[in-house]
């Protein structure tokens, strides 16, 4: 009996383990493809285009192109050559500007649990050095993010990018300007946003670089010589939309004033910021409920018409 009693524990476990394998071997494929998709999700790269109406913009500017490419995030020699080629790609494009928003590198997660730094610079000095290749008429432009430092830029000089921190440009065409204007991160908390905003009247076109969208309160409040806005369309990134982000809620914790600017757009007395989701990722290269994504835009004056009584 007791024998038997063996034999039919023996064949009971048998079967447990029958049960359990498949079921075991289809959550472990499961979270595989759980995280593969989270990759593939990050390494698709979504051009957005977008026509905005700027009432300062000049005639002759008109239709004039602005590619903008923020949070590149660059941790390895892989992320600088797959950047590299991403841009060749969008070189068809052919915009009149590049405005580059910040943060051209990364750590990677090992990094990040090892308390690594700066393991991404080298990489990311090499994508920006390959820049010097890329064609903008109006000129190629960028500002620092919060990851960045002063060292990049010498090597934006070389490719011919103009860094711009806490100053401005002015971009013509046909006699009329318009002007470019580069910030300092906002965790630097140097930026003077009255001395700026008084170099420009209310009725100058002003484009506006900016890694964090918590600038744009700080924009908005500052005036115009005579008064007025003086900002007529703000660029920014640095969330990254979130990265991780499920049910509406973000992995990312976010303070009550980033939670109102993660991506999109924004309107503030018709003077608008764009909040990119950025083209890289922090830590692992995970994407989930957000995009990568660079913007296209074309710069439009609006249509105004006179509606006989």
């Amino acid at each position: 009996m007791a024998k038997n009693g063996r034999k039919k524990n023996a064949r009971r476990r048998q079967s447990e383990r029958r049960k359990i394998i498949p079921a075991l071997l289809i959550s472990i494929l499961l979270v595989v493809g759980f995280f593969g998709w989270m990759y593939a999700t990050a390494a698709v790269v979504h051009v957005r285009p977008a026509e905005v109406y700027l009432p300062d913009l000049p005639a002759s500017f008109d239709g004039t192109t602005l590619l903008y490419v923020s949070d590149v995030n660059i941790r390895s020699e892989a992320d600088a050559m797959t950047s590299r080629e991403l841009f060749e790609t969008l070189s068809v494009l052919s915009p009149d500007i590049l405005a580059l928003g910040g943060d051209y590198s990364a750590q990677t997660l090992l990094d990040t649990l090892n308390g690594v730094t700066g393991g991404g610079a080298t990489a990311a000095r090499e994508f920006v050095a390959a820049l010097a290749g890329f064609s903008a008429p109006l000129g190629k432009f960028a500002v620092l993010g919060e990851a960045d430092d002063d060292s990049l830029r010498d090597v934006f000089t070389m490719a011919g990018v103009q860094l711009l921190q806490d100053e401005g440009t002015i971009l013509e065409r046909s006699g009329d300007r318009i002007a470019m204007v580069g910030l300092r991160d906002v965790s630097e908390d140097v930026t003077p946003y009255d001395q700026i905003g008084r170099s420009f009247l209310s009725d100058d076109c002003v484009l506006v670089l900016t890694h964090n969208p918590l600038a744009y309160t700080r924009i908005r409040m500052a005036e115009a010589d005579g008064g007025g806005t003086w900002a007529d369309l703000v660029l920014s990134g640095h969330t990254l939309g979130g990265q991780i982000k499920l049910f509406g809620r973000t992995l990312r914790p976010f303070t009550e004033e980033e939670a109102r600017r993660v991506a999109g757009w924004y309107y503030g007395d018709d003077r608008p910021i764009l909040v990119s989701q950025g083209l890289g990722c922090r830590g692992a290269k995970f994407r989930l409920g957000t995009q990568s994504e660079v913007w296209y835009l074309t710069l439009r004056r609006p249509e105004w018409k006179v509606v006989e009584s």
